[in-house]
């Protein structure tokens, strides 16, 4: 599974990316730190850091795939990716 990363997070600074999930078990989109698991629901909010929170709410976490992200059109926000 490839994951797809939008940049450092606010909170973890270089510690942690911020990755392009989705739950689905609700198919929630959403971005959330690999390090520290803060949570925000568009790109636009986790790389200002705007609403974040660390709730767990999320039970069924996968990485969105590159289709997926390009049809919530946050593709543009993509900076690099990692896959096994």
């Amino acid at each position: 599974m490839v994951t797809f990363y939008i940049g450092d997070c606010p909170i973890c600074k270089t510690y942690g990316r911020l990755e392009i999930d989705v739950d689905s078990a609700t198919n929630e989109y959403f971005v959330m730190c690999e390090e520290c698991l803060a949570e925000w629901e568009t790109p636009q909010d986790a790389i200002r850091n705007i609403g974040g929170r660390r709730d767990n709410r999320h039970s069924q976490v996968r990485s969105a795939t590159f289709d997926e992200i390009q049809s919530l059109g946050w593709d543009k926000f993509v900076v690099s990716s990692e896959g096994i």
